[in-house]
């Protein structure tokens, strides 16, 4: 089913609904003669909740302002004469709403950061941890939506309500498609990973055989076109298609590379949460591999072997705790020269997953580790980088031994890509050149994957490949040089 506008005059225009766990943003991405302009358009903030029920998302709030940043888009379109040829939505993973049999969505969403402790769960589970290992390739977590759902089982009774992830929700809002995809459905540890479909013998095993679960449908199909009365409040002229793009918007963010064409590289998405991995055609559910905490997630084109790391989240929760006024851009000055300290702390610590009192937190973490600090804020974001750097060489390393080969380069995308320290000191401590860039690698993914579903570009990473050279950055290992040819000694 093609429901693309047909060829005619201007420029295709494509909107990325880009929701992330801190903040959200609308991107508009504009194809013309062989060059792309992104454009975010409308920026609007995330965080939870505290109730009764734990913390929650406000997902209406959230949607209102993803209507309000397609209104902006629609009026660019008409505005410049731009043809509006999709709209694609991803978000972070794991968390969901129910859909009830009246068609009814039940609000509010719990979020994963609420997530409570799995370990009744997976006691009683008939299968073990490496069995689950072994259909999913997800290595169990507290907060994989297949534990959470379980837990929630207890305390109530499912009765045909259907699991809907956070994309898959914006998508039903939008076009009325009551469907998922394998990246944000493979989040789930419900997903079989060589199947690609949920597992009946999993659902089974957690006591959830009553949840219905969404048909899978593959990356890059069309999910419907926007709903009339939608299309007619954000002042869309004619049909709006709206694309099922990689709704994890990790498998966005890495939306250029399958097995081939990343085939020497290490991938680290840097946001909220941090990635490392590679692409891999393949999944990896060893002994290995799960004792070292890698999780085989769908990606757009394959499976991303990967580890979950905490990321600038705690960067982010220092900055809301320390007040508005102020700013990171003068602490990263600071500490932009300072030498590397190795008295670096486990930034996987269960105690930084939480909000709240982050520095306090970090500071004991580091005394942990050996490494007082003073009473600067510089001193704890110089140890938050630091460690970061630590934990992205340590993933690459160990990629290496899963892979059973080394690896040429790294690539970092995401908001961590304009940290030139974090970039500089992960090329020092991993021997190896760094490209960073895009730092809206999700929005720009997200916009690829629908311009390749919609014939514009033969593959996502064409458009990666036409981006700025102000997109990206090289950072060389001492007496390297960078992969834009540029000397930047760690």
């Amino acid at each position: 089913m093609n429901l693309a506008q047909p060829p005619g005059p201007g420029p295709r225009a494509y909107a990325a609904v880009d929701l992330g766990a801190s903040s959200g943003r609308v991107v508009l991405g504009v194809a013309s003669g062989g060059t792309w302009r992104f454009d975010e358009l409308h920026r609007f903030r995330n965080g939870v909740s505290e109730t009764e029920a734990g913390e929650v998302w406000d997902l209406e709030r959230l949607f209102d302002e993803t209507v309000a940043g397609l209104r902006l888009a629609a009026g660019r379109c008409t505005e410049h004469g731009y043809r509006f040829s999709g709209i694609g939505v991803d978000s972070w993973g794991v968390d969901w709403a129910l859909r009830t049999r009246a068609g009814e969505i039940e609000l509010p969403s719990l979020s994963y950061r609420g997530a409570p402790d799995p370990s009744p769960t997976v006691s009683t589970r008939g299968l073990g941890a490496a069995e689950v290992y072994e259909i999913t390739g997800i290595p169990d977590q507290a907060i994989n939506s297949g534990l959470r759902l379980a837990e929630l089982a207890r305390s109530r009774r499912f009765a045909g309500e259907q699991l809907l992830f956070v994309p898959d929700l914006w998508l039903h809002w939008l076009s009325g498609s009551v469907a998922t995809d394998p990246t944000i459905a493979s989040t789930s540890q419900l997903l079989d990973a060589r199947t690609g479909e949920f597992s009946g013998r999993l659902l089974e095993d957690l006591g959830l055989t009553e949840l219905e679960m969404p048909p899978v449908e593959p990356v890059g199909s069309v999910a419907g076109t926007l709903r009339p009365e939608l299309a007619a409040a954000i002042g869309a002229r004619g049909e709006v298609p709206v694309f099922r793009v990689a709704g994890h918007d990790t498998a966005d963010a890495f939306a250029f590379a399958d097995e081939q064409r990343a085939s020497g590289e290490a991938l680290i998405s840097s946001g909220t949460w941090s990635i490392v991995g590679a692409a891999v055609s393949r999944p990896d559910t060893s002994n290995e591999a799960r004792e070292a905490g890698f999780s085989n997630e769908a990606g757009a084109h394959g499976i991303l072997l990967a580890r979950n790391i905490t990321g600038l989240w705690m960067l982010q929760e220092c900055l809301r705790e320390w007040g508005a006024q102020q700013e990171l851009a003068p602490l990263l000055e600071a500490v932009r020269d300072r030498p590397f300290d190795a008295r670096t702390f486990d930034t996987g610590a269960p105690e930084l997953f939480g909000a709240g009192a982050m520095e306090r937190r970090v500071r004991e973490a580091c005394e942990r580790a050996g490494r007082p600090l003073d009473a600067s804020r510089e001193s704890v974001v110089h140890a938050i980088i630091d460690s970061l750097a630590a934990a992205y060489a340590a993933g690459v390393r160990t990629v290496e031994r899963l892979l059973g080969r080394s690896l040429d380069r790294v690539r970092i995308v995401g908001g961590g890509s304009r940290n030139e320290r974090l970039c500089r000191l992960t090329a020092e401590l991993t021997g190896k050149p760094v490209l960073a860039g895009p730092a809206e690698a999700s929005a720009i993914g997200n916009i690829a994957i629908q311009a390749a579903a919609d014939g514009a570009v033969d593959h996502p990473a064409d458009v990666f490949a036409a981006l700025a050279a102000d997109e990206t950055h090289g950072y060389a290992p001492p007496n390297r040089t960078t992969a834009d040819g540029e000397e930047k000694p760690a």
